[in-house]
């Protein structure tokens, strides 16, 4: 519902806040890019279950479009869909491909359960017979039964969440599971995938979305180190995946490990040109993004452009800024967000990328925001250190990429001013 007072405000704007089905009155409607093009790759006849990755930054609304992507009536005619957030089931902070592989063959069959879809018993009896020994161990080495009772759901699920408990626990699931792991893909392929295809007459297709939120050293070791073994289930697999993993020097080596990847820009709110001159398209986005979430009484014209201008073309960006400024205006006992509310949030978002970024990142960021150029960075300069530099930015949110013809980036607007006054 649209807010029609600060406190509304404050709640419709939580930048953590996912747009599901029920919240469809505030999607906004983006240029054909992404979308259009993944559903085309997704219903075309692929005789291998193809492996996508998707990227963007964070906040750039990759959640919602997969969202969107996945409630697609021509989508869900031809796939039993099982769409998670790997952070609702996972610790994310140590990831490993193992926990990614369990949590696929975990998804699958609750998805199953919901639905009403009963495998035959054989596959029942076949998975007790392989999981036993696993569950068994863990019991002794732990020292704590997990449970008597294992079937089809119960030892997926227990492990699922055991794997989401202490560091001990997991490595030692880990450990169980590691040596048996070629076992455990022919389980998820042959008693999970081919049976839930044989029962629904429908192909799998798995979305795992927030696989972007862990840091780059987790992202490099299961899209880089351990990317045969994520592509190794049958069925169809979408992958978010940082954009900066893809800036890296693996980045090449990724994308080729995989069908295709789709990328999904920032909003263009300046064009690429020298004088940075609006892009009044780009805006109208943001400002839609904003209004669908709020009544245009609650805030001035020009806070809101100012807004827009600070947000960097971001939506979670934007959502932070609203929702930090009408707190703002709240406190002041005004009733309607002002500019000065907007530049008191864009200086509490300076203040925290001062937190985080390091004398010679101001370095790169000079540079970048000279040519709004990633590749040209990395030509002047041959220290492998620097290789790395625009990964780290573009993940920490410094750097935001666009795209009209070309892909470009620019320096996030709230940083600016630091690169200014490291400068002076």
């Amino acid at each position: 519902m649209i807010a029609n007072n600060l406190r509304k405000v404050y709640t419709n704007f939580d930048p953590l806040s996912p747009l599901t089905l029920d919240k469809s009155e505030f999607y906004v409607e983006r240029k054909k890019g992404s979308f259009d093009r993944m559903k085309w790759a997704l219903t075309s006849d692929n005789q291998i279950p193809p492996k996508f990755l998707f990227s963007g930054h964070r906040g750039s609304g990759k959640s919602t479009e997969l969202s969107k992507l996945m409630a697609d009536q021509e989508i869900r005619d031809k796939y039993f869909i099982v769409h998670y957030s790997v952070r609702d089931i996972l610790d994310i902070i140590g990831l490993d491909y193992t926990d990614l592989l369990v949590s696929i063959g975990a998804k699958i069959l609750a998805e199953a359960t919901v639905q009403k879809i009963k495998l035959k018993k054989g596959v029942l009896d076949e998975l007790n017979n392989w999981g036993k020994p696993i569950e068994e161990q863990i019991i002794t080495d732990e020292g704590v039964e997990i449970g008597t009772e294992i079937g089809l759901n119960v030892f997926f699920a227990k492990t699922l969440s055991k794997l989401k408990s202490g560091k001990d626990t997991r490595t030692l699931i880990r450990k169980n599971i590691e040596p048996r792991l070629e076992e455990l893909i022919e389980i998820i392929n042959n008693l999970v995938i081919t049976e839930v295809e044989k029962e629904t007459g429908k192909k799998v297709l798995v979305a795992i979305d927030d696989l972007d939120k862990p840091d780059l050293s987790v992202a490099r070791q299961l899209f880089y180190e351990r990317q045969s073994s994520l592509t190794l289930p049958r069925c169809t697999l979408i992958y978010t995946a940082p954009i900066a993993l893809l800036y890296s020097p693996d980045g090449n080596q990724v994308k080729q490990g995989f069908t295709d990847s789709f990328f999904l820009p920032n909003v263009t709110i300046t064009k690429h040109d020298d004088e940075r001159s609006p892009d009044n398209e780009g805006r109208s986005v943001m400002k839609e993004f904003v209004l669908k979430r709020m009544s245009l009484n609650l805030i001035d014209e020009d806070a809101l452009e100012y807004s827009i201008s600070v947000s960097g073309g971001v939506f979670r960006e934007m959502a932070r800024i609203i929702g930090i400024a009408a707190a703002n205006a709240f406190s002041r006992g005004e009733d309607k967000i002002q500019k000065q509310d907007v530049e008191a949030a864009e200086a509490e978002i300076r203040n925290d990328f001062r937190r985080i970024l390091e004398p010679e990142d101001y370095i790169a960021l000079n540079k970048i925001y000279e040519t709004r150029d990633l590749k040209e960075l990395e030509k002047r300069s041959n220290d492998p250190k620097d290789l790395e530099k625009p990964s780290k930015l573009l993940h920490n949110l410094s750097v935001l990429e666009y795209q009209n013809k070309e892909n470009w980036c620019d320096v996030h607007p709230a940083v600016v001013p630091l690169i200014k006054e490291e400068k002076n």
